[in-house]
Protein backbone atom coordinates (compact mmCIF):
# COMPACT_ATOMS: atom_id res chain seq x y z
CA UNK A 1 0.00 0.00 0.00
CA UNK A 2 1.13 3.25 -1.01
CA UNK A 3 1.90 5.99 1.91
CA UNK A 4 -0.08 9.37 1.53
CA UNK A 5 3.14 11.51 0.24
CA UNK A 6 3.19 8.96 -2.60
CA UNK A 7 -0.28 8.93 -3.40
CA UNK A 8 -0.64 12.62 -3.58
CA UNK A 9 2.12 12.81 -5.77
CA UNK A 10 0.95 11.21 -8.51
CA UNK A 11 -2.72 12.14 -8.34
CA UNK A 12 -3.74 14.54 -10.84
CA UNK A 13 -6.39 17.73 -11.00
CA UNK A 14 -7.66 16.13 -14.60
CA UNK A 15 -8.37 12.80 -12.23
CA UNK A 16 -9.72 14.31 -9.40
CA UNK A 17 -12.03 16.85 -11.96
CA UNK A 18 -13.22 13.47 -13.62
CA UNK A 19 -14.18 11.83 -10.40
CA UNK A 20 -15.92 14.69 -9.22
CA UNK A 21 -18.64 15.17 -12.48
CA UNK A 22 -18.83 11.21 -12.36
CA UNK A 23 -20.09 11.52 -9.06
CA UNK A 24 -22.26 14.33 -9.74
CA UNK A 25 -23.35 13.88 -13.12
CA UNK A 26 -23.95 10.35 -12.17
CA UNK A 27 -22.88 9.36 -15.76
CA UNK A 28 -19.67 8.95 -17.46
CA UNK A 29 -21.59 9.83 -20.49
CA UNK A 30 -22.81 13.31 -18.80
CA UNK A 31 -19.22 13.59 -17.06
CA UNK A 32 -17.53 13.76 -20.35
CA UNK A 33 -19.68 16.20 -21.91
CA UNK A 34 -19.47 18.57 -19.57
CA UNK A 35 -15.46 18.49 -19.14
CA UNK A 36 -15.24 18.71 -22.93
CA UNK A 37 -13.61 15.18 -23.19
CA UNK A 38 -14.97 11.48 -24.85
CA UNK A 39 -16.34 9.76 -22.45
CA UNK A 40 -13.25 7.04 -22.82
CA UNK A 41 -10.56 9.91 -21.84
CA UNK A 42 -12.96 10.74 -18.62
CA UNK A 43 -13.30 6.60 -17.68
CA UNK A 44 -9.48 6.38 -18.37
CA UNK A 45 -8.89 9.18 -15.72
CA UNK A 46 -11.04 7.89 -12.92
CA UNK A 47 -9.70 4.69 -13.08
CA UNK A 48 -5.58 5.88 -13.39
CA UNK A 49 -6.92 7.83 -9.95
CA UNK A 50 -8.54 4.68 -8.61
CA UNK A 51 -5.19 2.39 -9.20
CA UNK A 52 -3.58 5.20 -7.21
CA UNK A 53 -5.36 4.77 -4.39
CA UNK A 54 -6.29 1.26 -4.71
CA UNK A 55 -9.55 1.11 -4.36
CA UNK A 56 -12.61 1.14 -6.65
CA UNK A 57 -14.46 4.30 -6.42
CA UNK A 58 -17.40 3.63 -8.30
CA UNK A 59 -19.94 0.49 -8.48
CA UNK A 60 -20.04 -1.23 -11.67
CA UNK A 61 -22.19 -3.45 -11.43
CA UNK A 62 -24.89 -1.07 -11.08
CA UNK A 63 -26.33 0.82 -13.54
CA UNK A 64 -24.83 4.43 -13.90
CA UNK A 65 -22.49 5.69 -11.40
CA UNK A 66 -22.96 5.11 -7.99
CA UNK A 67 -19.91 5.51 -5.14
CA UNK A 68 -18.89 3.29 -3.23
CA UNK A 69 -17.78 3.56 0.24
CA UNK A 70 -14.41 4.74 -0.38
CA UNK A 71 -15.28 7.08 -3.24
CA UNK A 72 -18.10 8.82 -0.97
CA UNK A 73 -15.75 8.97 1.14
CA UNK A 74 -12.90 11.24 -1.24
CA UNK A 75 -15.84 13.15 -2.79
CA UNK A 76 -16.34 16.02 -0.52
CA UNK A 77 -12.32 16.53 0.13
CA UNK A 78 -11.91 16.13 -3.62
CA UNK A 79 -14.48 19.11 -4.27
CA UNK A 80 -12.92 21.34 -1.12
CA UNK A 81 -9.23 20.92 -3.11
CA UNK A 82 -10.31 21.79 -6.38
CA UNK A 83 -12.28 24.50 -5.35
CA UNK A 84 -9.36 25.82 -3.28
CA UNK A 85 -6.82 25.60 -6.21
CA UNK A 86 -9.38 27.38 -8.30
CA UNK A 87 -9.06 30.24 -5.54
CA UNK A 88 -5.85 30.05 -5.18
CA UNK A 89 -5.06 30.15 -8.66
CA UNK A 90 -7.40 33.33 -9.06
CA UNK A 91 -5.86 35.26 -6.32
CA UNK A 92 -2.15 35.09 -7.59
CA UNK A 93 -2.91 35.70 -11.73
CA UNK A 94 -6.08 38.81 -10.71
CA UNK A 95 -5.12 42.24 -9.54
CA UNK A 96 -8.86 43.45 -8.40
CA UNK A 97 -12.39 42.44 -7.55
CA UNK A 98 -13.52 46.37 -8.47
CA UNK A 99 -17.03 46.29 -9.35
CA UNK A 100 -17.90 42.74 -8.31
CA UNK A 101 -21.00 41.57 -5.89
CA UNK A 102 -21.15 38.89 -3.75
CA UNK A 103 -23.65 37.39 -2.31
CA UNK A 104 -23.42 35.91 1.66
CA UNK A 105 -26.45 34.24 2.91
CA UNK A 106 -25.50 34.12 7.18
CA UNK A 107 -26.94 32.41 10.22
CA UNK A 108 -27.90 35.01 12.82
CA UNK A 109 -24.86 33.10 15.26
CA UNK A 110 -22.63 34.18 12.34
CA UNK A 111 -24.09 37.66 11.37
CA UNK A 112 -24.23 38.39 15.53
CA UNK A 113 -20.57 37.98 16.41
CA UNK A 114 -17.75 36.56 13.68
CA UNK A 115 -19.25 37.98 10.28
CA UNK A 116 -19.23 41.75 11.01
CA UNK A 117 -15.34 41.59 11.58
CA UNK A 118 -14.61 39.49 8.20
CA UNK A 119 -16.92 42.03 6.13
CA UNK A 120 -14.95 45.01 7.98
CA UNK A 121 -11.69 43.51 6.94
CA UNK A 122 -12.63 42.61 3.61
CA UNK A 123 -14.17 45.92 2.56
CA UNK A 124 -10.73 47.90 4.06
CA UNK A 125 -8.91 46.01 1.06
CA UNK A 126 -11.53 45.51 -1.61
CA UNK A 127 -13.84 49.04 -1.17
CA UNK A 128 -15.78 48.85 -4.61
CA UNK A 129 -16.61 45.12 -4.50
CA UNK A 130 -20.39 45.38 -3.05
CA UNK A 131 -21.07 42.70 -0.42
CA UNK A 132 -24.59 41.98 -0.17
CA UNK A 133 -25.52 39.59 3.33
CA UNK A 134 -28.48 37.57 3.06
CA UNK A 135 -30.15 36.58 7.14
CA UNK A 136 -32.28 33.78 7.32
CA UNK A 137 -32.76 29.77 8.53
CA UNK A 138 -30.20 26.85 7.31
CA UNK A 139 -32.59 25.39 4.72
CA UNK A 140 -33.91 28.41 2.93
CA UNK A 141 -30.25 29.40 2.79
CA UNK A 142 -28.88 26.18 1.11
CA UNK A 143 -32.33 26.00 -1.03
CA UNK A 144 -31.28 29.75 -2.37
CA UNK A 145 -27.25 28.34 -2.89
CA UNK A 146 -28.97 25.50 -4.92
CA UNK A 147 -30.80 28.24 -6.74
CA UNK A 148 -28.17 30.40 -7.01
CA UNK A 149 -29.30 33.20 -5.19
CA UNK A 150 -26.23 33.79 -2.85
CA UNK A 151 -22.68 32.46 -3.65
CA UNK A 152 -22.22 31.67 -0.10
CA UNK A 153 -23.30 30.35 2.76
CA UNK A 154 -22.08 30.38 6.57
CA UNK A 155 -23.47 29.25 8.93
CA UNK A 156 -23.64 25.61 11.33
CA UNK A 157 -23.24 22.72 9.46
CA UNK A 158 -26.57 20.67 8.53
CA UNK A 159 -28.14 17.08 8.06
CA UNK A 160 -26.26 15.00 5.29
CA UNK A 161 -29.53 15.42 3.46
CA UNK A 162 -29.23 18.82 4.00
CA UNK A 163 -26.35 19.15 2.32
CA UNK A 164 -26.27 17.09 -0.78
CA UNK A 165 -24.66 18.38 -4.02
CA UNK A 166 -22.98 20.79 -1.45
CA UNK A 167 -19.23 21.49 -0.44
CA UNK A 168 -19.06 22.48 3.60
CA UNK A 169 -15.26 23.73 4.57
CA UNK A 170 -15.26 24.03 8.56
CA UNK A 171 -13.33 26.94 10.32
CA UNK A 172 -14.19 26.86 13.63
CA UNK A 173 -16.11 25.06 16.50
CA UNK A 174 -19.15 27.04 18.75
CA UNK A 175 -21.46 25.30 21.40
CA UNK A 176 -24.98 25.80 21.69
CA UNK A 177 -25.64 27.51 25.40
CA UNK A 178 -28.44 28.10 28.26
CA UNK A 179 -28.21 31.48 29.15
CA UNK A 180 -30.41 33.81 31.25
CA UNK A 181 -30.24 37.36 32.09
CA UNK A 182 -27.72 38.40 35.16
CA UNK A 183 -30.27 38.30 38.31
CA UNK A 184 -32.27 35.63 37.21
CA UNK A 185 -32.80 32.77 39.86
CA UNK A 186 -30.65 30.61 38.72
CA UNK A 187 -27.85 32.94 37.47
CA UNK A 188 -25.42 32.58 40.57
CA UNK A 189 -26.39 28.64 41.21
CA UNK A 190 -25.21 25.72 39.76
CA UNK A 191 -28.08 25.18 37.86
CA UNK A 192 -29.17 21.90 36.30
CA UNK A 193 -31.04 20.89 33.10
CA UNK A 194 -34.34 19.69 35.21
CA UNK A 195 -34.43 23.31 36.98
CA UNK A 196 -33.55 25.01 33.40
CA UNK A 197 -36.81 23.69 31.99
CA UNK A 198 -38.45 24.83 35.08
CA UNK A 199 -38.74 28.05 33.54
CA UNK A 200 -39.92 29.24 29.87
CA UNK A 201 -37.52 28.30 27.12
CA UNK A 202 -36.48 30.22 24.05
CA UNK A 203 -35.49 27.93 20.84
CA UNK A 204 -35.29 28.39 17.49
CA UNK A 205 -38.35 27.01 15.39
CA UNK A 206 -38.76 23.31 14.63
CA UNK A 207 -36.64 22.26 11.17
CA UNK A 208 -33.77 24.75 11.37
CA UNK A 209 -30.32 23.10 12.59
CA UNK A 210 -29.95 25.06 15.73
CA UNK A 211 -33.39 23.12 16.92
CA UNK A 212 -32.28 19.69 15.67
CA UNK A 213 -29.30 19.84 17.69
CA UNK A 214 -30.87 21.37 21.04
CA UNK A 215 -33.52 18.91 20.84
CA UNK A 216 -31.13 15.50 20.29
CA UNK A 217 -29.15 16.51 23.33
CA UNK A 218 -32.64 17.52 25.37
CA UNK A 219 -33.98 13.74 24.38
CA UNK A 220 -30.78 12.11 25.01
CA UNK A 221 -31.12 13.59 28.29
CA UNK A 222 -34.91 12.54 28.85
CA UNK A 223 -36.60 15.90 28.06
CA UNK A 224 -37.77 15.48 24.50
CA UNK A 225 -41.36 17.23 25.95
CA UNK A 226 -41.11 21.10 25.98
CA UNK A 227 -44.15 22.75 27.47
CA UNK A 228 -43.89 26.14 28.02
CA UNK A 229 -41.44 27.68 24.94
CA UNK A 230 -40.95 30.31 22.77
CA UNK A 231 -39.81 29.37 19.50
CA UNK A 232 -38.17 32.31 16.99
CA UNK A 233 -35.08 32.90 14.84
CA UNK A 234 -35.25 36.48 15.44
CA UNK A 235 -31.79 37.46 17.61
CA UNK A 236 -33.15 40.66 18.31
CA UNK A 237 -36.17 39.23 19.67
CA UNK A 238 -34.62 36.67 22.11
CA UNK A 239 -31.97 39.58 23.61
CA UNK A 240 -34.70 41.78 24.42
CA UNK A 241 -37.16 39.10 26.21
CA UNK A 242 -34.34 38.04 28.01
CA UNK A 243 -33.63 40.97 29.97
CA UNK A 244 -37.57 41.06 30.77
CA UNK A 245 -38.52 37.77 31.79
CA UNK A 246 -37.03 34.42 33.59
CA UNK A 247 -36.65 32.97 30.27
CA UNK A 248 -33.85 30.49 29.42
CA UNK A 249 -32.71 30.74 25.96
CA UNK A 250 -30.73 28.08 23.95
CA UNK A 251 -28.34 29.68 21.40
CA UNK A 252 -25.31 29.52 19.58
CA UNK A 253 -22.63 31.42 21.41
CA UNK A 254 -21.78 33.78 19.27
CA UNK A 255 -25.16 35.16 19.39
CA UNK A 256 -24.89 36.23 22.37
CA UNK A 257 -20.67 36.36 23.22
CA UNK A 258 -20.91 40.42 23.70
CA UNK A 259 -23.92 39.93 26.75
CA UNK A 260 -21.64 37.35 27.96
CA UNK A 261 -18.51 39.33 28.09
CA UNK A 262 -20.30 42.48 29.36
CA UNK A 263 -22.20 40.44 32.16
CA UNK A 264 -25.76 41.34 30.89
CA UNK A 265 -25.94 37.50 30.38
CA UNK A 266 -25.44 34.72 32.39
CA UNK A 267 -24.32 31.46 31.08
CA UNK A 268 -25.55 28.19 33.00
CA UNK A 269 -23.43 25.28 33.39
CA UNK A 270 -25.45 22.94 30.77
CA UNK A 271 -22.36 21.50 28.76
CA UNK A 272 -22.47 17.92 26.74
CA UNK A 273 -20.05 17.41 23.62
CA UNK A 274 -23.10 16.94 21.56
CA UNK A 275 -24.04 20.70 21.92
CA UNK A 276 -20.98 21.70 19.58
CA UNK A 277 -20.75 21.99 16.07
CA UNK A 278 -18.70 23.04 13.00
CA UNK A 279 -19.50 26.20 11.58
CA UNK A 280 -18.19 26.86 7.64
CA UNK A 281 -18.42 27.61 4.44
CA UNK A 282 -20.93 26.25 1.88
CA UNK A 283 -20.53 26.40 -1.80
CA UNK A 284 -22.44 24.89 -4.64
CA UNK A 285 -19.51 23.09 -6.82
CA UNK A 286 -21.58 24.06 -10.27
CA UNK A 287 -21.69 27.47 -9.35
CA UNK A 288 -19.09 29.93 -10.80
CA UNK A 289 -17.04 32.27 -8.58
CA UNK A 290 -15.32 35.57 -9.26
CA UNK A 291 -12.38 36.88 -8.06
CA UNK A 292 -14.04 38.59 -4.97
CA UNK A 293 -15.95 35.46 -4.23
CA UNK A 294 -12.39 34.04 -3.80
CA UNK A 295 -10.66 36.53 -1.81
CA UNK A 296 -13.88 36.99 0.46
CA UNK A 297 -13.44 33.11 1.57
CA UNK A 298 -9.75 33.52 1.95
CA UNK A 299 -10.41 36.80 4.36
CA UNK A 300 -13.17 34.22 6.20
CA UNK A 301 -10.50 31.81 6.81
CA UNK A 302 -7.79 34.32 8.19
CA UNK A 303 -10.72 35.89 10.40
CA UNK A 304 -11.67 32.04 11.80
CA UNK A 305 -8.07 31.63 13.47
CA UNK A 306 -7.80 34.90 15.22
CA UNK A 307 -11.64 34.27 16.45
CA UNK A 308 -11.19 30.62 18.17
CA UNK A 309 -7.84 32.05 19.96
Amino acid sequence: MLNSNVISSKIRIRQLRCFVLVARKKSFVLAAEAIGLTQPAVSRSVKELEQIIGYDLFDRSQRGAHLTVRGRALLDAAELGLMQITQGVMAATETGSDNETIRIGALPNVCSQFLPGVVHAFKTEHPNTTVEIVPGTNLSLLEGLRRGETDLVLGRLSDSDDMRGLVFEAIYDEPLVFVVRAGHPLANNAATLEQALSFPLILPPEGTIIRREAARFLSGQGASKLSNTIETTSTDFQRSYLQISDCVVVVPRGVVLKDLQSGNVVQLPIQDPSLTGPVGMTTNPEAGMNQGLSLFMSEVRENALIYQN
